[in-house]
């Protein structure tokens, strides 16, 4: 494993504690207030107050929610994911408005959810306590020996005192600072998953509904990108290479029947059917390039980068840091963003120089297409980039696009790599 490696992981390591520290402390407040007044709104519904007092915890409890959604989509550097909640209707009155969110079944999941993560969260702070106290201890015991040899010499009885290892004060050292290694080499790991199953539970119990419409709008959007893709397919083929075919085939039956009786022009026919030809053969390799390159099944989206760059009539600097084991699905949209944009930029930008900038950065792919023309793109409709978003968003990414009038143009497209 490199440096690089290590390196992402305590930079991980470090969200993933503050993530768990912080989460019990907001635990323990939720759980002392909605539980009190959870128990006091049931108790009391029989004389109505009991309903207001309800609501008040489901609102209390939806806050503290909100924040867990929060706290999990900085965790894994993503949009918020929002709770599904029923929506009043407008000019709802406020009797039927309390009324909706007794009903609504998500607040009543906010509220489980605030009773169950309390034991969850006690434990993953307790386990993060210790993991972090060992490492860090570890490494600080045998200075801390040091000085209380110095200032009491003969009083500190440590592990090698008992079991009558000599020097004592080496021997302890030595097993601290082996404590303080297994630890600190360990805890990016332990530290992860405890994370990693926290926000699971919170965004299992708190995000499924809006998790499920977003997967539905997910799928949709993969639905309509590939029907677009396929219609423009279709579109650019009869209107340009099955033209082309229609044509060659006239020139070569006029070219059939002057064969015999002047054979120059039947010669000039046949060449200019040629032409035609190596123009069809050049506008399907076109056509090809935006669905998948050969490339970038065979040799990866790095060489697929390198192969788009090259076509670009402007000329195009590329930087790649890529793993070799990308998902096929991540790497196609990649791909497609990329061609799209180089594609944009060489019709419309007027730009004299352009970059290409792709990375992975805490399981998630980060491409940059950048060029210093003379900006106004746009993802609405009827521009070249409109279909990017639609893409993107079939594979749960994200597209940022800076371009002022007057440059410079900047598409950024965000791809969690998870398979």
């Amino acid at each position: 494993m490199n440096r690089s490696t290590w390196a992402s992981r305590y930079r991980r390591l470090g969200r993933d504690a503050i993530f768990l520290l912080l989460s019990w402390p907001l635990s323990l407040l939720a759980f002392c207030l909605v539980l009190p007044l959870t128990a006091l709104g049931t108790g009391t519904i029989i004389i109505w107050v009991g309903l207001m007092v309800l609501v008040l915890a489901l609102s209390i409890a939806g806050g503290f929610a909100n924040l867990a959604r929060l706290a999990v989509a900085r965790l894994d550097g993503r949009d918020p994911v929002p709770g599904g909640y029923l929506e009043p209707e407008p000019g709802t009155s406020l009797h039927r408005m309390i009324l909706r969110r007794l009903r609504d079944p998500q607040r009543w999941v906010d509220l489980l959810w605030v009773i169950v993560f309390f034991p969850v969260s006690l434990i993953t702070w307790i386990l993060t306590v210790v993991w972090l106290s060992a490492a860090v201890g570890g490494f600080l015991a045998p200075i801390v020996n040091v000085i209380i040899d110095s200032v009491l010499p003969g009083q500190r009885q440590g592990l090698a005192y008992l079991l009558g290892l000599y020097p004592p004060l080496l021997w302890d050292s030595a097993f601290n600072l082996a404590v303080g290694v297994i630890f600190a080499l360990t805890a990016p790991f332990v530290l992860r998953g405890l994370a990693a199953m926290q926000a699971g539970l919170t965004r299992g119990m708190l995000s499924w509904r809006s998790e499920v419409s977003r997967l539905q709008t997910s799928r949709a959007a993969v639905q309509r990108a590939e029907a677009d893709t396929r219609r423009r397919l279709e579109r650019d083929i009869h209107d340009g290479p099955q033209q082309r075919l229609v044509r060659l085939r006239m020139d070569l039956a006029r070219a059939q029947r002057q064969a015999e009786k002047d054979p120059v022009a039947a010669s000039a026919i046949i060449q200019g059917a040629m032409d035609q030809t190596q123009q069809t053969l050049d506008e399907l390799r076109q056509l090809s390039r935006g669905i998948a390159p050969p490339v970038l099944v065979d040799r990866g989206l790095a060489a697929a980068i390198a192969e788009a760059a090259t076509r670009s009539s402007v000329p195009v600097t590329v930087s790649t840091e890529l793993s070799e084991d990308l998902p096929d699905h991540v790497s196609q949209a990649a791909y497609f963003v990329i061609s799209e944009s180089l594609a944009n930029l060489n019709k419309h930008s007027g730009a004299t120089a352009a970059a290409v900038e792709s990375r992975v950065v805490d399981g998630v792919l980060h491409v940059t297409v950048s060029d210093n023309g003379i900006g106004g793109a746009s993802t609405a409709k009827g521009h070249g980039l409109a279909g990017l978003v639609e893409r993107l968003n079939g594979v749960d990414g994200r597209l940022a696009l800076t371009s002022p009038t007057g440059g410079p143009t900047t598409v950024e497209a965000m791809i969690p790599c998870a398979f």
